[in-house]
């Protein structure tokens, strides 16, 4: 090392540093490890996918698309970086990314409107489109700032929305081959496909304006009826007779009699066999299969001729229950475009084989589908289906928490739970995947079910009441348990109390009031929590009584007259005294203090979305010390099936290979340190960054590209720390420990 390439300056540690009682900050720990067989999860804690929409955007700069996933439940958007290994699916989880996104409703599809080669953001605004265009930020990471808050055309009043509603997915092409953006979408009244030309080009604006005409109301003189799932094709445009002016909704009378009228259709429009015209695949709101419908005319004067209603027939169709939507984007990084479909309704029913994925074989000229997978991406993730919700429990009295996924449903039937076994140390969790139906809890023909343990009777073993949709409670059994011994749980009361809070019953078992006695908190649909002291004895509990409106604990957001509320009873920052955090409807988790000695009393409100925690719609908490260092970690799950760690510690943030080079090679030593540690790469280094265990960032050294330096860490605290570095070919962090 050039003994002048590196200025250390650690006098700038004060303030922050030494200071005492900060509050922890959570979060998101991508780390731990969870096993199929013998096999790992690439992505466990992702989140799962529901109704996923899918782009392709380069998010760092590097010249390699990556992927943006939108899922309609939720609103939740994701990012994924591209290794971009030739042949080959080779996504990682990059979230740091997702902050640069704006907030987004219904759908988003991502494409380069004004020709920078860098993508754009269309997506669903009230009555229709808003456009944000993309630019990259200093750190060459993929930004967004709006560009057009309503698409409109020119109609004969003046300038009129371009009417697109949240439940269709239009198409956003380029039909005329002029180099700007048309629009393809169903008009509202029927079921024609209204054509808006960009006429951007034509008026000498280039290709980064909006100037829309309604050009053809009837654009491939096709007609969706809603009775049946193929289209009628090469019919009259009833707009193009003479003598009816456009948005005379005068149809035929054979149009006429196709019955209910267009509700939901999603669009995709590509050129599929080169000869500049668009073909188009459709999904309908009433059907479950995808319909490709071949342009056998112009570029001018669309004609759609022929049709495959179970797209494709040659291949295994896209069964997605009813109201699927293809997106059409290179998968696998072979110059050529695939197809992926997946359900576009929040109802459906295929909520685990979400995500169809068809592989190109042919050509962008000439394509050729062939299904791959109807779980693309979904399985290397933890998706149990809709409306996960975690709990820890050592079933096998290892002293290891273990962790169990209930969900809402699954595939639209009866809801069940997955067990994952805690199979790792006390200081290092890992989790292995022994059973999707743990108990066969999915023979009680319940949904919703949401289980809570505790030793209810003092007799050493822990017993289980679970609750459920119809807002009852069951109460099991353990005929098993002790040092060792795995739990066994036998059903003995299916209705606990003759307790019925309502719906959607989410029970915990926690000494609220600090008596000595294990109470019972129960959340339910309506946002509210439900309290039942305990008024038995030790071995005998009484649930009798009941107190609703628990600490005025209400968790309903946005307008909303349900909360579905989950309670979590943890202590945080090494206090005595209970924080409640609440899960609901709306996604954040709502944190309350002021409990033991106010039992009848309002709770305090300290934070309606602790932590900044926001994994999607239904979130569900639950807590548990996972590694032994007295703080406890976090897990939340959300709508989309799926479940986010979170801890105090940020270093996983700088050590998950999604958001790093994996080439860099670093050495670290002495590790743990005392007076100085020497840090080595066989890249060049730029920055550093000195990071505490809970995210603060204490300094930054800039480094003149050396492949080394030295910190002197004789005025750090005794604690864990993370050095992360930044230099030409990525980042990279390592941990150490300061004695």
């Amino acid at each position: 090392m050039k003994k002048n390439d590196v200025i250390i300056v650690l006098f700038l540690l004060g303030g922050i540093f030494f200071q005492k009682n900060v509050s922890a900050q959570y979060f998101p720990n991508y780390d731990i490890e969870l096993l199929k067989g013998t096999i790992p999860y690439k992505m466990p804690w992702v989140g799962g996918l529901n109704n996923p929409q899918f782009s392709a955007a380069d998010l760092n700069d590097d010249g390699i698309l990556d992927l943006v996933i939108f899922d309609r439940t939720g609103k939740r958007l994701m990012t994924f970086t591209n290794s971009g290994t030739n042949n080959a699916i080779d996504y990682n989880y990059a979230p740091k990314f997702e902050k640069n996104f704006p907030k987004m409703d219904s759908w988003c599809l991502m494409l380069d409107f004004n020709c920078d080669n860098i993508e754009d953001i269309f997506t669903h605004t009230t009555l229709g489109t808003k456009v944000f265009k993309g630019y990259y930020n200093s750190d060459d990471e993929l930004c967004f700032t709006l560009y057009s808050k309503l698409l409109k055309f020119n109609g004969f009043t003046g300038p009129l929305n371009i009417l697109i509603t949240g439940v269709d997915v239009p198409a956003f092409i380029d039909i005329d081959n002029d180099n700007d953006i048309d629009i393809l979408t169903f008009e509202q009244g029927g079921g024609w496909i209204d054509y808006y030309q960009n006429e951007s080009q034509e008026l000498g604006y280039g290709c980064d304006s909006f100037k829309y005409e309604l050009v053809d109301q009837c654009w491939g003189l096709m007609f969706e009826p809603a009775s049946q799932e193929a289209k009628w094709l090469n019919q009259v445009c009833p707009f193009r007779m003479e003598g009816i002016a456009p948005h005379e909704n005068k149809e035929p009378e054979a149009i006429r009699g196709g019955g209910t009228r267009h509700t939901g259709s999603t669009t995709l429009a590509f050129d599929n066999d080169g000869d500049g015209d668009k073909e188009i695949i459709l999904g309908d709101i009433s059907y479950s299969d995808l319909v490709y419908l071949t342009n056998g005319g112009s570029i001018s004067s669309a004609l759609l001729t022929s049709q495959d209603t179970a797209f494709p027939n040659y291949s295994v169709p896209a069964n997605i229950d009813y109201f699927p939507a293809a997106f059409y984007l290179d998968l696998n990084n072979d110059g050529v475009k695939d197809i992926v479909a997946a359900p576009n309704t929040e109802n459906g029913q295929t909520d685990v084989a979400c995500s169809w994925y068809y592989k190109n074989i042919g050509t962008n000229n000439n394509g050729t589908f062939i299904y791959q997978s109807d779980s693309f991406l979904t399985a290397d993730m933890i998706d149990v289906g809709s409306g996960a919700a975690p709990v820890f429990v050592d079933l096998n009295n290892d002293s290891l928490m273990d962790m169990l996924i209930t969900n809402r449903s699954s595939y639209g039937t009866n809801s069940s739970i997955t067990y994952l076994q805690n199979v790792g140390e006390d200081t290092l969790p890992m989790y292995k995947l022994i059973t999707k139906n743990w108990l066969n809890l999915s023979s009680l023909n319940l949904k919703g079910l949401y289980p809570a343990f505790g030793d209810v009777d003092t007799d050493g073993k822990k017993e289980m009441i679970l609750g459920n949709m119809n807002g009852t409670l069951l109460f099991y059994e353990n005929t098993g348990g002790g040092n060792q011994i795995p739990d066994n749980f036998v059903l003995s009361n299916p209705s606990y109390f003759t307790i019925d809070v309502g719906g959607f019953s989410a029970p915990v078992i926690v000494d609220a009031n600090v008596d000595g006695q294990l109470d019972l908190v129960v959340g339910e649909d309506n946002g509210s929590l439900n309290f039942f002291r305990n008024n038995g004895t030790l071995t005998v509990p009484d649930y009798s009584n009941i107190q609703t409106s628990f600490g005025n604990v209400i968790v309903q957001q946005n307008g909303s007259s349900v909360g579905f509320s989950v309670p979590c009873f943890v202590k945080l920052n090494n206090s005595t005294t209970w924080t409640l955090l609440v899960g609901c409807e709306g996604g954040s988790l709502f944190q309350y203090d002021n409990i033991e000695n106010n039992i009848a009393g309002t709770f305090n409100l300290v934070d309606s979305s602790f932590a900044n925690i926001q994994v999607g719609s239904f979130s569900a908490p639950t807590s548990a010390d996972l590694n032994n260092d007295g703080i406890p970690e976090l897990a939340v799950g959300n709508y989309r099936g799926g479940i986010t760690v979170f801890d105090t510690s940020s270093a996983h943030n700088y050590t998950a290979a999604a958001d790093f080079s994996d080439d860099w090679e670093l050495e670290l030593y002495p590790n743990p340190a005392s007076d100085m540690v020497r840090l080595s790469a066989n890249h060049e280094i730029s920055k550093a960054e000195l990071f505490d265990a809970i995210g603060h960032k204490l300094f930054t050294l800039v480094i003149n590209n050396s492949y080394e330096f030295e910190l002197n860490t004789s005025q750090l605290s005794p604690a864990l720390y993370v050095i992360r570095i930044t230099g030409a070919n990525g980042s990279c962090a390592i941990k150490f420990v300061k004695n």
